[in-house]
């Protein structure tokens, strides 16, 4: 058996090899409240063997260790989106497909049934927030029989505290499936079970930086004669459940979308009742579920941490449309932020939070700076687009791409983040087997591999993923670099351009921006 040390932000793979020179020492900078974390490769294991693990030092705490469930890449992502075709090859991928790679998390124990001769494993030292600053050295054991490695994991923990998750967080939401949450795991949906269920995704969400939540209106209405009827108790217990978690802000799912499958349909319609929004029965719609939600809003005091969706994506085809839907939406819900996946400029003055895609962002970037100059806020997103060199979370692509979210956000001074994937894998996909699927809209595109989901329905609840975790660390980053904002501007402006210049201008060499992290635990924050 052969065992090294990989860096949490490189991608391992079942081909990957420690080499002749495995690494048997990983040094890590890490601030108080974050995470110390490496993966352990291990070659020529014995299938069908254990492993047994462990982890010692003198500051004691408990490792966590996590078998890495490779998954497929069928196709590489696009050049502009989407996945490849048409000859049209995308150069910046990671790796070219198909291959596998090692993506999902499985807690494991202190031992490690061996199914492969390769295995990998993520070891988590969690850092407490009032642990004592300096040097600290972690012994790794990974052991087969009489068969004994031990490897050192060396944390510098330095003086800054990464502020909790929650109201004063910065802004980041996946957009996720209660329903998948019951049928991935077995449970009868609504039950018990399925509650304790959604529990466990949402401190996972919480641990990983989300404070933002979602509900859609088919997990809260129903349609019976007299109209849209909110199930009052459920969507308390939604917003209970995410808050003890400790997530804080609230996202309104969309009252409508497109009129027809057509991506440039100029009408939008109301998505429980199929009725034009535009029209004297949507607007009666509208009415119903607005005036129901905001009674909640305001019995439950959830101004100020409760934002609605209109529809997803309008575009400027249907802007007249849209603009519209969003008077109607506001006149029965007065003074709620309205949000959207908006990427057209020609949507001025319609939205209170803009969020377009980071390639839109960035090639129309003073148009989207001037709505801010007057009061909006600006999001940014990604989902099956963008490709290409620009950042993403998707499997074909460097694992220091989602850190590195993060600093773009420091970078632009953005306002959140969203993606619409945390667990929305269609019907037939197991995510462990299949990565690629036909676009939700249909067509020949197709959503590349990663973009449905960063977490995996493991036995008893959610697992992790290695993209997931790697975004965490990013947006751990950013909070320290807003609080050096904050005091020293240029400084902090300086270290984020030494790590990225743009959403599509950044550093692939992990061992540079471990650099840049060392630098700003070191700084005054």
């Amino acid at each position: 058996m052969r065992c090294g040390l990989i860096d949490s932000l490189e991608w391992a793979y079942p081909d990957s090899d420690t080499g002749r020179k495995p690494c048997h020492e990983h040094k890590i900078d890490v601030a108080r409240g974050g995470t110390a974390a490496v993966t352990i490769l291990i070659n020529d294991a014995a299938p069908g063997s254990g492993i047994r693990l462990a982890a010692r030092s003198r500051a004691g705490g408990r490792a966590g260790f996590f078998r890495l469930r490779d998954v497929p890449v069928e196709k590489n992502t696009g050049p502009v989106g989407f996945t490849e075709k048409d000859g049209k090859q995308n150069r910046f991928v990671a790796r070219r497909a198909p291959f596998r790679v090692y993506d999902a998390m499985q807690p494991v124990g202190a031992r490690l049934d061996v199914k492969a001769a390769t295995q990998a494993v993520r070891v988590h030292i969690p850092v407490p927030r009032d642990a004592r600053p300096g040097q600290c050295d972690h012994i790794l054991s990974v052991a087969s029989g009489k068969d004994i490695h031990e490897l050192k994991l060396s944390v510098a923990v330095h003086k800054p505290v990464i502020p909790p998750v929650g109201r004063n967080s910065w802004p980041y939401t996946n957009w996720f499936s209660l329903g998948n949450m019951a049928a991935r795991h077995g449970l009868k949906q609504w039950s018990e079970g399925h509650w304790a269920m959604i529990g466990k995704y949402a401190r996972l969400m919480a641990r990983n930086r989300q404070n933002t939540f979602w509900f859609t209106f088919g997990d809260v209405f129903t349609l019976g004669k007299s109209g849209l009827l909110l199930n009052r108790d459920r969507i308390r217990r939604i917003v209970d459940t995410f808050t003890r978690a400790g997530m804080h802000f609230i996202e309104g799912g969309h009252f409508g979308g497109r009129s027809t499958s057509e991506w440039t349909c100029p009408t939008f319609s109301v998505s429980l009742t199929k009725r034009l929004a535009t029209s004297v029965e949507g607007n009666a719609d509208i009415a119903c579920a607005a005036r129901q939600m905001m009674e909640e809003i305001d019995r439950n005091g959830w101004r100020g941490r409760y934002v609605q969706h209109v529809t997803d994506e309008p575009i400027r085809e249907n802007a007249a449309d849209y603009r519209i839907f969003v008077g109607m939406v506001r006149k029965y819900m007065p003074g709620i932020p309205i949000m959207d996946a908006t990427m057209d400029p020609s949507l001025s003055g319609s939205v209170d939070i803009w969020c377009p895609q980071v390639q839109h962002y960035q090639q129309n970037r003073a148009l989207f700076e001037a709505e801010r100059a007057l009061g909006d806020r600006i999001w940014f997103y990604t989902c099956c687009f963008p490709g290409g060199p620009w950042l993403n979370r998707l499997l074909d692509m460097e694992l220091l791409r989602p850190a590195l979210l993060g600093w773009g956000a420091a970078l632009f001074r953005m306002d959140g983040f969203l993606h619409w994937g945390l667990n929305h894998y269609a019907g037939n996909q197991d995510p462990f087997e299949m990565s690629v699927i036909p676009n939700w809209g249909g067509g020949s595109n197709s959503l590349p591999a990663g973009d449905t989901h960063v977490v995996y329905p493991g036995e008893g609840g959610p697992w992790s993923s290695v993209r997931f975790e790697s975004q965490r660390e990013g947006l751990e980053d950013l909070e320290l670099l807003k609080l050096l904002e904050q005091r020293h501007p240029k400084k902090a402006q300086a270290l984020v351009r030494s790590v990225i210049r743009g959403f599509d201008d950044y550093t692939k060499n992990v061992a540079a921006f471990r650099a840049a992290r060392g630098k700003l635990l070191k700084m005054p924050v």
